[in-house]
């Protein structure tokens, strides 16, 4: 009961601002293996047949918290420098629910042996739901929960640009680039899309044989609503085990594990906890990751490493 009245309370004091203004799109503590979602340049840059599938938790204990599940597909089409992909997002949070779909096309241009410069596209849409009448409120009377918002369309498209070798990577994007308005058919409450736009980087350090380092750093700019950097560090043992760190300026922190099975599958897990009171609110944020590559290339391996 005490958290649905927190839940509850924080909606009414926010909701104008979530419901008229913006809604965020997910965030992504392994982002890097969740790339497609936000930078359609990526499509077909690990140069195998990739499926990967993410579920976070996040805020776990905290009712109406978001719970996050992606499922991206992403191929080259070697022999017309172009890159595919799809990106499937079910997202939740409080009333909210969002289920998208969208489409990547990539076209790639060779620089030398190992660079390339990647220019993308996406298109897709959301279908936008929002239970309002659900939540417990003191004021049953007030207009903006008054009606829920059922099954809004909302297509979008975005573009973004990619530099990348197998050791770094450098990219900028707006994966939504209309400002969609979704109104309620009983009311004037309006709640409309806003810009994102993101910059992201990396490089991976050979220290020695066996030992690898890559530090990557992601920043995300969004209207009317508080940017945030993602600074994020990771080791490389025996190309098989990444343990890593991560620091969300002024949220959260935590850690990264994944485990290379083989060349093909691979198992990932993080943890973050807020910056702010975080025994008090909720017991951290967990996140799960599988991803599976059809390698390519003479005896089933693959071309290029995948260190991101």
């Amino acid at each position: 009961m005490l958290l649905r009245t927190a839940v509850c309370t924080i909606y009414m004091l926010c909701g104008l601002s979530f419901y008229v203004f913006s809604q965020q799109d997910p965030v992504f503590t392994q982002y890097l293996n969740n790339m497609l979602t936000i930078q359609p340049a990526y499509a077909g840059s690990s140069g195998a047949l990739n499926i990967t599938g993410i579920s976070r938790a996040q805020w776990v204990g905290f009712e109406g918290a978001p719970n996050t599940n992606t499922l991206t597909v992403s191929a080259p089409l070697r022999g017309f420098n172009v890159g595919l992909g799809v990106s499937i997002v079910n997202d939740k949070w409080g009333p909210v629910r969002q289920n998208g779909i969208y489409v990547d096309y990539a076209f790639r241009v060779k620089l030398n042996r190992s660079q390339f410069l990647s220019f993308g596209v996406k298109c897709g849409f959301n279908i936008y739901q929002a239970y309002l009448t659900d939540l417990i409120i003191n004021n049953p009377s007030d207009p903006v929960f008054a009606y829920d918002v059922n099954f809004k369309f909302l297509p979008n498209i975005g573009v973004g640009f990619l530099w990348h070798s197998q050791q770094f990577f450098f990219g900028v994007s707006s994966p939504k680039i209309l400002k969609n308005r979704v109104q309620s058919e009983t009311t004037e409450n309006v709640y409309r899309e806003v810009l994102h736009f993101y910059g992201m980087a990396g490089y991976v350090f050979f220290l020695t044989d066996v030992l690898k380092f890559k530090p990557t750093v992601l920043y995300r700019w969004a209207e009317r609503t508080p940017s945030f950097v993602d600074l994020s560090g990771s080791f490389l043992l025996y190309d098989r085990v990444w343990i890593g760190a991560t620091y969300r300026m002024e949220n959260s922190y935590g850690f990264i594990f994944q485990f290379n099975v083989n060349n093909q599958l691979k198992f990932g897990y993080s943890y973050d906890q807020t910056t702010f009171h975080p025994t008090q609110v909720n017991s951290g944020t967990h996140e799960f990751l599988i991803s599976y590559d059809f390698v390519y290339g003479r005896r089933g391996r693959q071309v290029v490493p995948r260190y991101f």
